[in-house]
């Protein structure tokens, strides 16, 4: 983080709610960091530090963890992370 940020998400590509939740955040103008383990698969660990649910998004805000946006999550089975 850059020190401005006081949100990280975890998201994927394909998870709806890892882009519902990013939209939302954008849209009520709260600056926050977004790994998509997606791209950055290395980070995975860097999650298991906060959980061990396989499910996202994943928000970190200051030392609560949040699993889902709404009441959903996907599992990372849903969006091609089960081998992680």
């Amino acid at each position: 983080m850059t020190g401005v940020e006081t949100i990280v998400v975890f998201t994927a590509d394909a998870c709806p709610y890892s882009e519902a939740l990013c939209a939302d955040l954008r849209r009520r103008g709260v600056r926050f960091l977004e790994i998509n383990l997606s791209r950055e698969r290395h980070r995975i660990e860097e999650l298991r530090r906060y959980c061990w649910e396989h499910r996202l998004p994943v928000i970190l805000d200051h030392e609560r963890v949040s699993i889902g946006f709404r009441g959903d999550s996907s599992s990372f089975r849903d969006v091609g992370l089960d081998d992680l």
